[in-house]
């Protein structure tokens, strides 16, 4: 188990960002050290603000670009690793031009659009947005890459520490943690002779693991120091076979995952996560990107996992669809269809989701694909069923969608 990011949230509304970054510097420095001298290793610290419509004037593009640029600078200068403006609407202003030149910044630089809630349902404007900024995206970087930084958000809250749905709440001062602890789940049912000893073991390590790391946050705090709003277990691989969730779900008993069985897995699984009493921040779920993990990428890669063989999974237990590569040529439309289609299972099901799509230029599906970038894999282009949507199914403004329960 690591801790992938250390994620603190602040508001430039309420705080200025030389402010918030000497009090976080502070804490990070005494947080980190007890941590490192814990034997746990921190792969990143991350800053998220809230969503920057909110404290900035959207509709001054220049402006806007430089005031982020300048942010990033200082972010860098700070030794942070990435930074999340969060999510923004359409009706904020002109995003499908800002959310590119934003992007093009910076590489530390992370945003994203939300595409539904429980007040308002799905929004087909925001979905339509999402689709062509996507597009955009792609051509900002020859390999496409720049996709990897923007995400359609639904029924995501404040405070995950996970990017790209991070971004912090009005007024607060906190931070949270983002666990890689794919490996415990593997552990955990490769030792186990039956389910429930396998799911006792994982929770117990996660449990135990959350106690010692909050007695290290108490001991890390000063006064004036951010909130600790809690833990995200969501067993984030790393594309490495060790630490691999696809390996994991298949040490349960599935022969392959995406074959018949992985559903009960999945759904098993994510049952165990939310019997854990720990303080929870984010999704606490399961996390299945495709090219950050060895096995997902090379499932669907042989055509065993599917896109939407994902999406159905995350009606039991996911967190939507993630790092998901895809043709450089299709269509915008058949991106708004799947997008629509996360934006209302996070809606029915009451449940944060997330669709981090990635358009490849010049690739085709089943076109083989690598990035100098060490925490993916090799993968393929990926493809999924469509025909085409149209009215009523489209027509309108938002959907509205009865939430259960």
């Amino acid at each position: 188990m690591r801790i992938r990011s250390i994620t603190y949230f602040f508001d430039p509304a309420r705080l200025s960002p030389k402010t918030a970054l000497h009090s976080i510097d502070i804490h990070r420095d005494a947080l980190q050290e007890n941590l490192s001298s814990a034997g746990y290793a921190v792969q990143s610290v991350r800053l998220a603000t809230t969503p920057f419509p909110r404290w900035l004037d959207v509709q001054n593009e220049q402006k806007v670009c430089e005031n982020i640029r300048d942010l990033c600078s200082l972010v860098q200068g700070a030794s942070f690793d990435y930074l999340s403006l969060g999510p923004c609407r359409m009706h904020d202003g002109a995003m499908e031009s800002l959310i590119p030149s934003l992007l093009s910044l910076s590489d530390i630089l992370f945003v994203s659009m939300q595409l539904s809630d429980l007040q308002d349902g799905v929004s087909l404007p925001d979905i339509r947005a999402c689709a062509r900024v996507i597009k955009q995206n792609a051509g900002i970087q020859a390999d496409g890459f720049a996709n990897l930084r923007f995400a359609g958000l639904a029924n995501c809250k404040p405070f995950t520490p996970f990017f790209p749905a991070a971004y912090g709440e009005d007024g607060a001062f906190a931070f949270s943690l983002a666990m890689e602890c794919a490996d415990c789940a593997l552990q955990a049912f490769t030792q186990a002779a039956h389910i429930p000893g396998g799911c006792q073991s994982l929770i117990a390590t996660l449990e135990e693991q959350a106690r010692t790391i909050e007695a290290i946050i108490e001991k890390s705090s000063l006064r004036s120091a951010p909130v600790f709003q809690g833990f995200d277990f969501s067993l984030a691989p790393y594309p490495e076979e060790w630490c691999s969730f696809g390996k994991a779900l298949e040490a349960m008993g599935v022969s392959r995952i995406g074959s018949a069985g992985s559903l009960a897995a999945a759904a098993i699984l994510a049952g165990a996560l939310d019997s854990g009493k720990w303080k929870k921040a984010g999704f606490n779920g399961l996390m299945m990107p495709i090219l950050e993990d060895n096995t997902l990428a090379e499932r669907s890669g042989a055509g065993f996992l599917s896109i939407y063989d994902v999406l159905q999974y995350s009606s039991v237990c996911g967190t939507g669809l993630d790092t998901v590569p895809l043709a450089g040529d299709v269509e915008e439309e058949k991106l708004e269809a799947l997008l629509l289609d996360v934006a209302a299972l996070a809606v029915r099901l009451n449940k944060p989701l997330t669709a981090r799509l990635m358009p490849i230029p010049g690739k085709k599906a089943g076109d083989a694909i690598e990035f100098n970038f060490p925490y993916f894999a090799k993968g393929k282009v990926l493809d999924y069923p469509y025909s085409g949507i149209s009215r009523p199914l489209i027509a309108g403004e938002n959907i509205s969608i009865k939430p259960r329960g």
